[in-house]
């Protein structure tokens, strides 16, 4: 829960409510926050981190990927004719995403898989593609299925994709006592699975402390913080904390705000 609340404040305050939440599609809210999406029941924990060890070979490389992996018309929800249409489902969920990640999109089903990219090609990876089959259609099968599949498209160097997403990061609630350290909170995340971030204190137009953190992971579950040695006063004007984020590509997000509020 406190993850989700973390992702809903991020994404709300800097860009509003998205369609491709809270619509019925289960793939499509899981996905914002992680890189795989599994069936349920959930296959067993051998199967789900194969698969898992795959995506995050990828990333490790540079690549970018998300996996659904869909086993039954209820796990698409809302959704459930576009049932072993692995293809239509592919582009579908992708144009539910594209606010969050516009990458390659892998949808493994009972009758095959499908893949997407925000519209751009994908024929190194269809090539791939073509070549595997799905071995079963239980949760098990499935995710193993998608493992071999992203680890073959990785082998092939077919997971190339340019990242035209800037992250996104948002300024959390926080207070403190002035003349200590004040820990400043924020949410951030990018479809590359790693940011850096630039943070500022103003009061008003005067730039009191600023500081910046290393390239480093970070997810959408989770909360960071900065910590400003505070002085025991400060010039007139409303106190707020500035935070911006850049991804590898060299992609920024505009800076979030938020009054800091104090004792």
């Amino acid at each position: 829960m406190r993850g989700v609340l973390v992702l809903a404040v991020a994404c709300l305050a800097l860009a509003g409510a998205s369609s491709g939440l809270a619509d019925g599609d289960p793939a499509s809210d899981a996905l914002v926050v992680q890189n795989v999406f599994f069936p349920y029941p959930t296959p067993s924990s051998s199967a789900t981190g194969a698969l898992s060890t795959q995506v995050e070979a990828a990333y490790a490389r540079g690549y970018r990927v998300k996996v659904a992996v869909i086993g039954s018309p209820s796990d698409l929800g809302a959704v459930p004719s576009l049932f072993d249409k692995p293809q239509d489902y592919a582009q579908f969920l992708g144009q539910e995403l594209q606010f969050y990640y516009v990458g390659p999109l892998l949808i493994v089903m009972p009758s095959g898989f499908g893949i997407y990219d925000g519209g751009r090609s994908t024929a190194a990876e269809g090539a791939v593609l073509a070549r595997l089959k799905v071995s079963g259609s239980n949760g098990d099968d499935l995710t193993r299925s998608a493992a071999d599949a992203v680890q073959k498209l990785l082998a092939a160097g077919a997971l190339k994709s340019k990242d035209i997403k800037p992250p996104y990061v948002a300024a959390l609630n926080s207070s403190g006592s002035l003349g200590r350290k004040i820990r400043l909170n924020y949410a951030t995340f990018d479809d590359s699975g790693k940011t850096r971030e630039f943070i500022a204190v103003r009061a008003g137009d005067t730039v009191l402390w600023k500081t910046a953190t290393k390239l480093r992971a970070t997810r959408a579950d989770r909360t960071y913080f900065a910590l400003w040695p505070s002085p025991k006063t400060v010039p007139a004007g409303p106190l707020k904390f500035c935070v911006q984020a850049a991804d590898p590509s060299g992609h920024r997000s505009k800076p979030n705000c938020l009054q800091i509020q104090t004792k």
